[in-house]
């Protein structure tokens, strides 16, 4: 354990390293005078739902001493002639890599709690989220396990934009010797309104996004989590964490 945690830290760091260089200096978020409303729609829903909390994990409960940490990189596709309004340097990517922390905790009687943090380098954007769920079913050698649970995310920092989400929604997966299948839904709900004095309603959107991942556990301590999302925009995510 002692050469391994080391390890897979420096992994990790590697891992959010590609996101830190693409969202490197210049990206502030500001809203510009001449940003059309249907725009700002298109804005909102896709930060809303880059940055909605996702626990990239598994369906099955971590119990009473189950402790995950881990860093995550997730590649969401966006509409770049809209960004490209919005960031301070006026060329946002196609699609927009997000890096983020994670920790989860299990509870007594089946329940988890999450926390991520995403802090954008060079920006003025970060984010904070957390979850909470349940396992209806706890799984075993024979039966999946199946949870449904509750999610909150805020942006902080960004002076012109007010965003945050909320969603509820359920999983179900099923390990088989290293290899954990799973698949989910959520309902996602992103309210953003706008404080720069442009006369820009409020946007407020509910939006389904599913995903289907696979868990692999590549040592005692470690695992590794690919995971593809899809709502109103796609995303792809690669996590990886320590586990206890």
């Amino acid at each position: 354990m002692r050469r391994t945690l080391p390890l897979l830290l420096a992994v990790l760091a590697l891992l959010a390293l590609p996101a830190s260089k693409a969202l490197a200096a210049g990206n502030d978020i500001t809203l510009p005078g001449g940003l059309s409303p249907g725009d700002f729609k298109t804005f909102v829903k896709e930060l809303g739902l880059a940055v909605a909390y996702d626990p990239v994990a598994p369906a099955e409960p971590r119990g009473i001493t189950g402790f995950d940490i881990g860093a995550s990189v997730t590649l969401v596709h966006v509409d770049d002639t809209v960004w490209d309004q919005v960031v301070s340097d006026g060329a946002a990517p196609s699609s927009l890599p997000v890096a983020r922390l994670h920790v989860q905790k299990g509870l007594p009687f089946g329940l988890d709690v999450g926390v991520s943090f995403i802090e954008v380098p060079g920006s003025n954007a970060s984010v904070v989220g957390g979850e909470v769920r349940k396992a209806i079913l706890s799984g075993s050698a024979v039966t999946p396990a199946v949870s449904i649970g509750t999610h909150y995310s805020r942006l902080n920092g960004v002076s012109d934009l007010d965003l945050w989400s909320w969603g509820i929604g359920a999983g179900i997966s099923k390990g088989f010797a290293i290899f954990t299948p799973y698949a989910g839904v959520d309902e996602v709900w992103v309210h953003g309104s706008e404080n720069a004095g442009i006369g820009l309603s409020d946007v407020s959107q509910a939006m389904l996004r599913s995903h289907v991942g696979l868990k692999v556990a590549v040592l005692p301590i470690a695992n590794v989590v690919a995971q593809a999302s899809f709502a109103t925009v796609n995303s792809y995510t690669l996590r990886l964490n320590i586990g206890f």
